[in-house]
């Protein structure tokens, strides 16, 4: 008799069907797992035998096989404990078979039967929804996450005989069992986390500026300063000038959250936009992902949010290098021999760093630093990766007088209200064509939406001509310029918004010559 129950298995930050098929017939006791397992689920087999027996269910001698199927797919992780102790139990007729069609399981098993919280359950969740399951049943700790998509009734179980209990009908008189847990009233709202504001810095309007446009339009952003200009702090606090997130751009961060296990208890839906700031010394495995169970880098935790790279010239050549594929596809696929995973890397770069070694540069009266020791440290940006920073300013440190002058800094809710006018015309723009901002355009929509007038179409040949511009800054070019008419609120763009965007694209020659 084949009795069985459904699972998922994670494949990158999405969740694949998974049947846990439990044959039972006579023959020399065995107790087989098979299909495309790894290490940990191999090991499934004796926690699942010892936990139902301690949970007091008493198997006969039976030659038992348990197939993971499609056994193409390769299953990780402890997740299947449950769906394969289910299975089992159906087949030796503790559970009606009838009653698993409509839900899914996952959850490890401890040898006496209880429980275990795992990771990605959110997206099994998701999972569950879109193949029209009606229930899903998983550990205690995972219930309230699971909530998360609607429509779908979630149980939440602490023991392997509750769960039993909960397919035949049994009130065991535990609210955690027999009731659909409650959703997440909060999902649209926000945390309510004191974000750096803008009205807390001193001065640098240029940088202000600058960092409103690359807010606007989701343009990555370079800094160079000496040390203690402010670069970090002006950085710190583009998270307030953001627009929120959607909801589907929520649940999309939270699946990957959920599958490295790093939704905090109680907040099972990340609601404000990420602000992460790695130390130069991470490595490419930690930066884009992968690893030895592949799994999500800092740029996928960076989605829809704001990736800072301080010191930017401290980390290795190879790190660097390979931002160029999220940078430019907003994804990262990652290879390995049992499989290919894709992760979403949709980020705002903002990078900092010092003009040279001591920071002085360029003022040759307190410059310490040699001619060969400011090329080898600006060298360090190889033009690929400068190519692919939409702008390049420079801030400077702020004067005593305007230190001591009395006034009042602009907000960072004065200026997302800016920010937010600009997206909003973008939305509009782009409402049937599946962008959110103007970085996000290929040549395709720039030819549609970035028309300029006479005027500017004779400036930018000049440019193109006597800059020796390259084909990917044409573009950044035009949809900076894009940004800026969207933030003055012209349909069209003007010469003066075309100069003022040459000006952020063109700073970076005065370093690197």
């Amino acid at each position: 008799m084949v009795c069985k129950a459904f699972s998922a298995a994670l494949c990158g930050i999405n969740a694949v069907m998974v049947q846990a098929e439990a044959d039972v017939r006579n023959g020399l006791p065995a107790f087989q797992l098979v299909g495309a397992l790894a290490a940990e689920a191999k090991e499934a087999k004796e926690r699942v035998r010892v936990a139902m027996e301690n949970a007091g269910f008493r198997l006969p001698p039976k030659h038992i096989t348990i197939n993971l199927s499609p056994a193409d797919i390769r299953k990780e992780g402890t997740a299947f404990d449950l769906p394969i102790a289910i299975s089992v139990l159906a087949a030796f007729g503790y559970i009606s078979k009838e009653k698993l069609k409509n839900c899914i399981l996952v959850g490890e098993l401890s040898l006496d039967g209880k429980l275990n919280p795992v990771r990605g359950i959110l997206p099994v969740a998701c999972l569950a929804k879109e193949e029209g399951f009606k229930q899903i049943l998983v550990p205690v700790q995972n219930a309230a996450e699971a909530s998360v998509a609607d429509g779908l009734s979630v149980y939440g179980v602490h023991t392997l005989k509750e769960a039993v209990d909960f397919f035949n009908g049994k009130d065991t008189g535990k609210s955690a069992l027999s009731s659909l847990c409650k959703k997440n009233s909060n999902k649209s709202g926000q945390c309510g986390r004191q974000l750096p504001d803008f009205s807390d810095i001193i001065g640098q309007e240029a940088a202000k500026r600058a960092l409103t446009i690359a807010a606007s339009g989701g343009h990555h952003l370079l800094m160079i300063g000496p040390p203690g200009s402010g670069k970090t702090a002006l950085a710190r606090c583009m998270p307030s000038i953001l627009p929120e997130m959607e909801f589907a751009e929520q649940l999309e961060l939270s699946k990957i959250y959920s599958v490295l296990g790093k939704l905090e208890q109680g907040d099972h839906l990340i609601k404000e936009r990420p602000f992460l700031a790695p130390h130069h010394a991470a490595t490419v495995t930690a930066l884009i992902g992968g690893g030895r169970n592949s799994a999500p880098g800092i740029v996928s935790l960076c989605h829809h949010g704001v990736l800072f790279l301080d010191e930017f010239p401290q980390f290795k050549q190879e790190v660097l290098e390979s931002l160029r594929q999220p940078l430019e596809e907003h994804t990262v696929t990652v290879a390995r021999l049992h499989a290919s995973y894709t992760y979403p890397a949709s980020f705002q770069l903002i990078a900092a760093m010092n003009p040279c070694l001591c920071g002085a540069y360029p003022d040759k009266e307190k410059c310490r630093c040699t001619t060969q020791q400011i090329r080898q440290y600006i060298g360090k940006i190889s033009q690929p990766i400068l190519d692919r920073m939409d702008m390049t300013i420079e801030v400077f440190p702020i004067k005593y007088e305007r230190l001591r002058k009395e006034g009042k800094e602009e907000s960072s809710a004065a200026i997302k209200k800016r920010v937010y006018a600009a997206r909003k015309s973008q939305e509009k723009r782009f409402k049937t064509i599946g962008i959110s901002c103007n970085a996000e355009m290929t040549r395709k929509e720039i030819e549609i939406f970035c028309c300029l007038d006479e005027k500017g179409e004779q400036l930018l040949k000049q440019l193109y001509a006597e800059e020796e511009t390259s084909t990917r800054s044409y573009y950044r070019l035009l949809r900076l310029a894009r940004t800026i008419a969207d933030l003055e609120g012209s349909e069209n763009i003007q010469k003066e918004h075309l100069a003022e965007a040459y000006c952020y694209r063109s700073l970076g020659k005065k370093y690197w010559r």
